[in-house]
Parts: C-alpha cells; sequence; structure tokens
C-alpha cells in the first residue's frame, strides 16, 4: 500500500515538475482555494510538493507560501462568510443531521469560549477546517479575528509541510552527495589496491625467476 502511495506521488511529482513555474503558482493556489470547498481533494499534498519544488530552485520558497496561504484564506473566509451570512439561518431551517440546531447552538457557545484557540489550530485540524469555519460563521465570530487567527494558523500549517518538504528535499540531496563521495572513495582505495596487488605480482615474478 505504501509502495502505491510512493509512487503515486513521484508521479505526480514528475507530472508538475514539467510544468512551468507560472502555472505551477496557478495549480498551488487553486488547490489551496478548492481543498476546502471539496475537501477531498488533497491539497495538503501539492503544498508539500510546492516546497519540494521550491527546495530545488524551481519555485521561490517565499511565493510558493504566500500562494498557498492566499488560496487557503480566500476559500476560509468563503465559508466563513456563507455560515455568516444566512448559513446559520439556512441550516437551522433545515435541520440537517449534521450542524441541526442542537449542534449550531453548542458550536456557538464553544465560539464564544474556545473561538481563538479553535482558530489558530484550526489548519492542523485535518477533517474538520470546514465544520470550524462555518461554525465560526454560524456564531458570527468576529471578522477581523476570524482573519487573523485563520492567517496565523494557516502560515503555521503550510510553513511546517513547506519545510518538511524543503528539509526532505535538502536531506535527500545530502545523502545522494555522500553515497556519490562515498563510492568515489571506494573505487580511488579500490583501484590503489589493485595497484598495490600488481606490483606485488611483479616483485613475486621477477623474484622467482
Amino acid at each position: 500500500m505504501l509502495d502505491i502511495i510512493s509512487s503515486g506521488f513521484n508521479e505526480l511529482l514528475l507530472f508538475v515538475n514539467n510544468i512551468n513555474p507560472v502555472y505551477i503558482y496557478l495549480i498551488l493556489l487553486g488547490m489551496a482555494f478548492l481543498e476546502n470547498i471539496f475537501p477531498p481533494l488533497p491539497g495538503d499534498t501539492f503544498t508539500i510538493i510546492g516546497g519540494y519544488l521550491a527546495a530545488s530552485g524551481k519555485l521561490s520558497l517565499p511565493l510558493t507560501l504566500t500562494t498557498v496561504t492566499v488560496g487557503t484564506m480566500m476559500s476560509v473566509m468563503l465559508v466563513y462568510a456563507f455560515g455568516y451570512r444566512g448559513g446559520r439561518e439556512y441550516f437551522m431551517r433545515k435541520n440537517f443531521r449534521f450542524f441541526n440546531v442542537h449542534d449550531i447552538e453548542s458550536v456557538q457557545k464553544w465560539f464564544d469560549r474556545f473561538g481563538a484557540g479553535t482558530l489558530l489550530f484550526s489548519r492542523f485540524v485535518v477533517g474538520g477546517r470546514v465544520a470550524i469555519a462555518l461554525g465560526a460563521g454560524f456564531s458570527k465570530y468576529p471578522t477581523g479575528r476570524m482573519t487573523i487567527f485563520s492567517l496565523i494558523s494557516t502560515v503555521l500549517f503550510h510553513g511546517t509541510l513547506i519545510a518538511l518538504s524543503y528539509l526532505m528535499y535538502t536531506y535527500i540531496t545530502q545523502l545522494v552527495d555522500g553515497f556519490n563521495l562515498y563510492s568515489k572513495i571506494i573505487l580511488i582505495i579500490l583501484t590503489i589496491l589493485i595497484i598495490i596487488w600488481i606490483i606485488l605480482l611483479i616483485r613475486r615474478y621477477r623474484h622467482g625467476k
């Protein structure tokens, strides 16, 4: 299973790496935006690829972080705005199984007490990001605070992913360089040993004569 995932990631990486950098930034922006609209989309995977490409020199590291941050914030604030401007009334009226009247009231109480902390860690709650943004809108959480706390969470999360992928690329590159150096050293040592062995054989041959 891990081999299949690794193979798929490598194929995706090779595909994206052959695209013009301008289009890559647009893809990163689009995936970061759509991930919060259609949660099954692998937005985080593309963020990791962006960090990897930045480490390779194909993309700019600051611009990569800025791109995915902007894409994420656009969608987060859109979902929040939906919840804030009519979304709460819509869900209250429909009383869905998910986000029913009781849930909405509980969410409002939660945000009244833990709104800041929830939003600061919102990007790290994989699978619950859209619900958190909706909940903030339902509870009429102040827009300014919503923007600031969500932005901090987004920068921290994407920054962590990009930093890890950047380090991973650097580590792999150093590992390959180290292995190449090791191979050269071993080759030199083997060559010297072979030369010494040949010299000893020649000396023994002459001594035998």
